[in-house]
């Protein structure tokens, strides 16, 4: 059969081709895509081959995408897990089409799989749980998909706010309310953190996380002190992914605090003055990359991919995050040129959604 794959062809250039995609094997699920999510900040930088990306390690032309939901097209014989029709989610790239081995839960794939899908975000990586699909939970049909087909932009902050342990209580800020920002900041409200503040210098940002209940947002760092009664919060995110502004991080975090690293860094952080910046104030700094997640069984402070994409779905399907809220733009599949050209021209874009129902 005829599929199609959205495909960077080089530094800003992206086309939607075609590929051949054979029918299932007899342990094997064809999935039919609905709805994909662009992530503004991973996928930009793979487009410009910035920094720590796969595309500047080892060029063009490379696929993009790591989130979406569609419909199960078709199953081989033996499969035991899914039933023609079963709406899921998974993380593989742009693609009308998707051919993934029968797996349900975080074991992994029959071995004979085991290295066929290598991580986009971490080349020469074998990651055996993107062959996972996720059960879309119950009741959720048509147009409601659409805000689940961002959940794994909604997971990178959750693992950002598992890791530092937040307390109930504990004051939390998120420097950064792009779409990672924000995901960390709502899931830090879950944990229990109070306030939880959002800084951000652009105001069109700043107004769109006013619409998610962040408890505080700025624009200006200098207001944390009226804030917080002339403390600093305890635990720190930075989720901008500009190398310049991790000093700040570590700056504004209180004493003993601890710092997530969640926001990729696309270049060198080179002025850090550790011993009054960290090892002074007894700061612990957690690196939160997706690829630290552990493959089989979540223990505290550490979920499985698997398992913390299952409870996202749920949590959106149950309206405790603001999905619809994450896309801020929506696009035929046909016009993914357009949905590419608004991440590299818009600064506040959010994730992007592509329709793969219609080409109009």
């Amino acid at each position: 059969m005829l599929a199609r794959q959205v495909l960077f062809t080089g530094k800003e250039k992206v086309e939607l081709a075609t590929f051949d995609i054979d029918s299932p094997k007899r342990d094997q699920v064809l999935i039919e895509t609905l709805f994909s999510a662009i992530s503004p900040g991973t996928e930009r930088a793979m487009l410009l081959a910035q920094p720590n990306t796969a595309t500047a390690e080892r060029g063009f032309p490379f696929q993009p995408g790591y989130s979406n939901v569609g419909r199960v097209a078709a199953i081989g014989g033996d499969v035991k897990n899914f039933r023609e029709g079963d709406l899921v989610a998974t993380m593989q790239t742009h693609a009308s089409h998707i051919l993934l081995p029968d797996t349900l839960g975080s074991a992994e794939p029959p071995e004979r799989y085991r290295s066929d899908f290598k991580s986009p975000l971490t080349p020469g990586v074998s990651v055996p749980q993107l062959h996972h699909i996720w059960r879309i939970p119950s009741g959720v049909r048509g147009d409601a998909l659409k805000p689940l087909a961002a959940f794994s932009l909604w997971v990178v902050g959750t693992g950002g706010v598992r890791k530092p342990r937040i307390e109930l209580g504990e004051a939390v800020l998120v420097i950064g309310l792009g779409p990672i920002g924000l995901s960390a900041a709502k899931h830090a409200q879950l944990c229990g953190g109070f306030p939880v503040i959002g800084l951000d210098l652009s105001p069109q940002r700043r107004a769109l996380a006013k619409g998610f209940g962040l408890d505080v947002v700025c624009g200006d760092p200098s207001e944390l002190s009226s804030i917080l009664s002339g403390s600093l919060p305890p635990v720190v995110v930075e989720a901008t992914g500009k190398p310049e502004v991790i000093p700040q991080a570590f700056e504004l975090c209180a004493n003993q605090g601890r710092v997530v690293l969640l926001g990729s860094t696309r270049g060198l952080t080179t002025e850090v003055d550790f011993y009054t910046a960290v090892h002074r104030k007894g700061l612990t700094i957690f690196g939160a990359h997706e690829s630290t997640r552990p493959i089989h069984e979540s223990r505290p402070g550490y979920w499985s991919s698997w398992d913390d994409r299952d409870l996202v779905l749920r949590l959106l399907a149950a309206n405790r995050l603001p999905g619809s809220q994450l896309i801020s733009h929506s696009y035929p599949v046909a016009r993914v040129s357009d949905a590419y050209t608004t991440i590299l021209q818009n600064p506040d874009a959010l994730s992007i959604l592509l329709d793969w129902r219609s080409d109009t």
